[in-house]
């Protein structure tokens, strides 16, 4: 007994040890702002940068360096930044560690501040005085379970001179990729356009305690919201075909995913399709549906926000107070009671509406 004990603790030991795939990504510099990444579970942006400028590529702690101007001489400037970020494509990631050579000009920035967007960029995760000479910083984090982009930023401020400048040098995330397959075959994932929606298909060859699949979408392929969860058939060995319709899609082009889930817990995503709408047409766009009466997030197309109304089935019209998130989306707080209701806009003397279900937060 204490020997098989042993091989199926061996065995699980060494399927977790599998399971957890680590990443290493980098930003060296050489004379360009790319990076690269050593798993193919992740992509990488390029470092950007935010109201600074490069000032060409000096030499570094090791090989070339970043050079970077334009930083405040007073406090920090929360416009300016140099920014990376990692986008798990199939499984979640967690991050460990992010870490950077720099060093300053005579004239250049004193201070430097890193931030990352899981809590909007609001608190250091590491702060630290730059010196004229080249030094390491390494910040430990401990971000687990992601599943969407995950941005860092580097601030600098209170330079002698905003002409000085910040040389920036092996900039690194580490972190480890949860690779658990799941017993899902996914055939094929499809979407088309059908009277101004949005008709998602998809087909399995086979499949061994699937619970479930989630139907995800997003504009910007940063922040992905799910609209829809769909049974699965569970355990089969025939091909299953799905069906979801996005009746209401977002103006130009959406993104959509599948984040298929055993009834063990297990998941995986499908790969990313795009489809496109028409951006000439009027369009009152929901962030989901049912959603919560306090917070009903739309994105109008070609419609004056002022000139949307909160109407019941009865046509009562209902006040609601209205916050801009973006250029076109837009956080509409209501009391209105639970219930369906017609969110109604006008473009050039016609009528857009969009039907929606307030529930109790």
């Amino acid at each position: 007994m204490k020997i098989q004990l042993y091989v199926i603790l061996f065995f699980l030991f060494a399927f977790a040890a599998h399971a957890q795939s680590p990443f290493t990504a980098s930003w060296d510099f050489e004379g360009n702002t790319g990076g690269n990444v050593n798993n193919p579970n992740i992509n990488i942006s390029p470092a950007n940068l935010s109201n600074v400028n490069a000032a060409g590529y000096p030499a570094g702690a090791t090989g070339d360096a970043i050079s970077i101007r334009l930083w405040p001489t007073t406090g920090l400037d929360g416009s300016k930044y140099v920014e990376v970020s990692l986008t798990p494509q199939n499984y979640r990631m967690s991050i460990t560690s992010i870490s950077f050579d720099c060093n300053r000009s005579a004239q250049g920035p004193t201070q430097l501040s890193v931030r990352t967007n899981q809590d909007g960029f609001g608190s250091n995760i590491g702060s630290a005085s730059v010196g004229t000479n080249f030094s390491n910083y390494n910040y430990s984090v401990s971000f687990n379970g992601l599943e969407n982009t995950v941005s860092f930023r580097i601030y600098a401020h209170s330079a002698m001179d905003n002409l000085g400048t910040l040389r920036l040098d092996n900039l690194h995330i580490n972190g480890t990729v949860l690779v658990v397959p799941l017993p899902v075959e996914l055939t094929y994932f499809r979407g088309q356009v059908f009277n101004n929606q949005i008709q998602l298909s998809w087909e399995t060859a086979w499949e061994r305690n699937a619970a479930y699949f989630e139907v995800q979408r997003s504009s910007d392929l940063k922040e992905f919201v799910t609209l829809k969860t769909v049974a699965a058939v569970g355990d089969t060995r025939d091909k299953a075909y799905y069906t979801f319709t996005d009746e209401s899609p977002m103006p130009g082009t959406n993104y959509f995913r599948l984040r298929q889930t055993d009834s063990d817990g297990k998941f995986e995503f499908s790969k990313i399709i795009s489809v496109k709408t028409d951006t000439q047409k009027p369009e009152i766009w929901l962030y989901g549906n049912p959603v919560s009466a306090r917070q009903i997030r739309v994105r109008l197309q070609n419609i004056d926000p002022s000139q949307v109304q909160l109407v019941s089935l009865n046509g009562q019209s209902f006040p609601f107070s209205r916050q801009s998130v973006t250029t076109n989306d837009y956080l509409l707080q209501t009391n209105a009671p639970s219930g369906l209701y017609w969110l109604v806009g006008q473009f050039q003397n016609q009528k857009i509406s969009q039907k929606v279900l307030l529930i109790e937060p």
